[in-house]
């Protein structure tokens, strides 16, 4: 992300945001010192801006002045991308504010985020989603989208957060239905978590995507939503294909210029067993000047592209697709980070050790080659790959930091174990999944039948046949019914 752009609006407009209406200049030469300033920043003479607003604040003790000035210097200072000095300057120009305008809270909100205070972040979301809810499309969904996942391990500000997100009606045009809906099925969970079931009705009713309504069908605690869910999936979810598959290509047809739009109607037609239609849909942005243009959001086309046609057999189209990707600069975009390590297990799942452990490597000697949750995958795909070689010991080494940290990556040591064939061990980890609150819907959905039976797809077939053993043994069997169901024949998707 470029963060210089979302710190430029016109200087012209800052004088205005940052002046409270009532605001009377009482130091002689105020009004044309500040306007001087702001010509500056207009110039893109920041230094000089700076320069001129630190002059000011030395000389005036009143409170709306200088707050007006710290405004401005916040702006100017971000431009420097001295984010804790902006920081600190956009707080003093927002609190001496008494009806701070929105482009003042949008200033708050990016410095907040960029500078790590994610709470406080999420604290002007919620303030702008109850004042001004229409204007949420202003703030970039990507530092939304980040600051949720900063607060993730807060439940009540996560909850606060997600409520007032879809009270506003938040749905950006650079985020897809599908993740529209995942907010809401956060939602969900968290109001029943508080047995607030009738006020999480209304959020289930406007459900589009049959993937949460699968995960809501299958998890006993929304037991009494299962019967609503089964209609509106219909026989082999059909119906709710067909709603989310027009609403994702209304979508795009909207704006077929987009991306993410794209990626959205994608999404929907692989969803509901399209493959070939998604894959064709995804064939865009191939050259490497395109590649090296995708945004954060726009990365995960390529990935969804390069997964599908893995399932639709053609591996090595699949693997150059990530190559691809791969080779173009990072640029701060995480999702290429993330796409060395989805080619790592792309590989691996489908039976091409020397392309796994090259990308292995690869990721290793990337950025995300430092974060100990990818390591723990990239241990995962190494352990795998040579036992699949028939070195069963080096496997059993490769694997050591998940067996010596089983819960610090729950997928990546479930796949070890079945990769090792220790069966014990992976029984014992579904069991705890199951048993969390927190992990139990993606475990239940994990093993729902049209995910883990066998089929024509080479993709994944070793872990599928995995999963179906372990979901008969006795143990997963009982923990499994115990919190769950598998979602009826009648209204399952076919895979």
């Amino acid at each position: 992300m470029k963060r210089n752009r979302l710190f430029a609006p016109l200087a012209a407009l800052l004088l205005v945001a940052a002046a409270p209406a009532t605001l009377t200049f009482t130091a002689p030469g105020f009004g044309k010192q500040i306007a001087a300033a702001a010509a500056l920043l207009d110039d893109n003479r920041v230094n000089e801006a700076l320069n001129t607003l630190d002059t000011m604040l030395l000389a005036t003790e009143l409170p709306l002045e200088r707050g007006q000035i710290e405004a401005l210097r916040s702006f100017a200072l971000a431009r420097l991308n001295r984010i804790p000095e902006a920081h600190k300057a956009i707080e003093a120009g927002v609190a001496s504010n008494p009806d701070p305008s929105l482009l003042l809270l949008r200033q708050l909100f990016l410095l907040r985020a960029f500078d790590g205070d994610a709470a406080g972040a999420a604290d002007t979301i919620q303030l702008i989603a109850a004042s001004s809810p229409d204007q949420l499309k202003q703030l970039p969904t990507e530092v939304i989208t980040d600051v949720m996942g900063a607060i993730r391990n807060d439940a009540n500000r996560s909850y606060e957060l997600d409520y007032a997100l879809n009270a506003a009606n938040w749905q950006p045009v650079d985020a897809t239905l599908e993740d529209i809906d995942r907010l809401r099925l956060r939602l969900i969970m968290a109001l029943v978590k508080r047995d607030r079931l009738d006020d999480a009705r209304p959020v289930f009713d406007v459900v589009l995507s049959p993937v949460v309504l699968a995960r809501l069908g299958i998890d006993r605690r929304f037991a009494p939503l299962w019967p609503q869910v089964e209609k509106r999936l219909g026989p082999g979810a059909d119906i709710a294909d067909a709603a989310a598959i027009a609403a994702a290509k209304a979508r795009f047809e909207a704006a077929p210029a987009s991306l993410v739009a794209r990626l959205g109607y994608a999404e929907a037609l692989n969803i509901a067993s399209r493959e070939a239609e998604a894959a064709a849909l995804l064939d865009v942005a191939t050259t490497p000047a395109a590649l090296a243009a995708l945004t954060e959001r726009e990365v995960w086309l390529v990935n969804l592209h390069a997964a599908l046609l893995g399932d639709l057999g053609q591996i090595d189209a699949a693997l150059a697709r990530y190559a691809a990707l791969i080779a173009t600069p990072v640029n701060g975009r995480s999702a290429v980070v993330a796409t060395m390590l989805n080619a790592a297990l792309f590989a691996e799942s489908v039976d091409r050790p020397e392309a796994a452990l090259a990308a292995v490597a690869a990721a290793e000697a990337g950025p995300g080659g430092r974060n100990d949750y990818v390591k723990l995958y990239l241990a995962q795909v190494r352990s795998c790959v040579l036992q699949q070689q028939g070195k069963p010991a080096e496997a059993l080494a490769a694997a050591a930091p998940l067996l010596a940290r089983p819960g610090d990556n729950d997928d990546a040591y479930l796949a070890a174990m079945v990769c090792l064939g220790r069966t014990d061990a992976a029984a014992k980890a579904i069991i705890a999944r199951l048993d969390n609150p927190d992990t139990r819907l993606e475990m239940l959905f994990e093993l729902q039948p049209f995910l883990i039976a066998d089929r024509a797809v080479v993709r994944g077939a070793r872990e599928r046949a995995g999963l179906r053993a372990l979901k008969a043994r006795p143990d997963v069997r009982a923990a499994f019914l115990k919190w769950g169901r598998d979602l009826p024949a009648a209204v399952s998707p076919p895979r």
